[in-house]
């Protein structure tokens, strides 16, 4: 897999997730079009996943030390990779279906980030998660696009940074806020389901949900505080007026004619 100029590379990070990395490993070497660079960004493992990747064929580039994180570890995998795209696919995450990547790559043509949607798996059972095709501060207030689902150039980390470590959950967040809100870079939608996303990874455990609001908090205070205290008046009372209007009262004077609820 990959050549000299590859397109798309693709980087799983892993620690001590063996059967997580399982999943991952057999839904890249399922692809059907093998035309990227695969790396495998490992930890230091000692469950046996460093077997499992040195034993595997299929992968260009692996590491296996200790690392100071997450986002550590994927900046690693950027400095090391050679795509011109590059994708984020973490052990336990897999590709929905072998055609994935053949389906993408005539889609990878220009813009900065090109995103799709993914499946969350949890054990209660798995949804459909899509996102906007038009993107906004709003987007990333509340919510953001899927990090697993989208094809990020790698020419953006040079020209705005790695991934800030200093934000140890929600770099890749932090990351999007910044160089599509802040920076305008060109984004597009793609109508493909890219990744079924595994729902016990870090960002997802409840326990990590009070350290993910202040992470969110610090950054926006940092990089958009000229503008939150408006923004954040401003979409309290658009939310406000959305209750009022899905409320049975408004309905129901809206139903006889009150012309003020029209």
């Amino acid at each position: 897999m990959g050549n000299q100029k590859t397109k798309l590379s693709i980087i799983t990070i892993n620690l001590n997730n063996k059967d997580g990395l399982k999943k991952t490993l057999k839904s890249i070497d399922n692809q059907s079009n093998k035309n990227f660079e695969y790396l495998v960004i490992d930890g230091n493992s000692s469950d046996g996943s460093q077997d499992l990747i040195y034993n595997s064929t299929f992968i260009n580039i692996k590491v296996s030390e200790k690392d100071s994180g997450i986002y550590d570890a994927m900046n690693k995998g950027i400095q090391l990779s050679k795509g011109e795209y590059l994708l984020f696919l973490n052990s336990g995450d897999y590709l929905n279906n072998s055609e994935v990547i053949d389906n993408i790559l005539p889609q990878l043509d220009g813009e900065d980030i090109i995103y799709g949607s993914l499946i969350y798996e949890s054990k209660e059972g798995s949804r459909v998660q899509h996102y906007p095709i038009e993107l906004s501060l709003r987007q990333f207030f509340y919510d953001t696009i899927g990090h697993p689902c989208s094809f990020i150039k790698k020419d953006l980390f040079t020209r705005y940074g790695l991934y800030d470590t200093s934000y140890p959950i929600v770099a890749d967040w932090a990351f999007f806020t910044k160089v599509i809100v802040k920076e305008n870079v060109s984004t597009k939608h793609i109508n493909e389901i890219i990744t079924n996303f595994d729902l016990t990874g870090i960002t997802a455990r409840p326990e990590n949900h009070d350290k993910i609001n202040a992470e969110r908090d610090r950054f926006l205070k940092e990089n958009f505080s000229f503008i939150l205290e408006d923004f954040t008046r401003t979409t309290g009372a658009v939310k406000k007026l959305e209750r009022i209007q899905s409320s049975k009262g408004f309905k129901i004077l809206k139903a006889f004619g009150v012309k003020k609820f029209q």
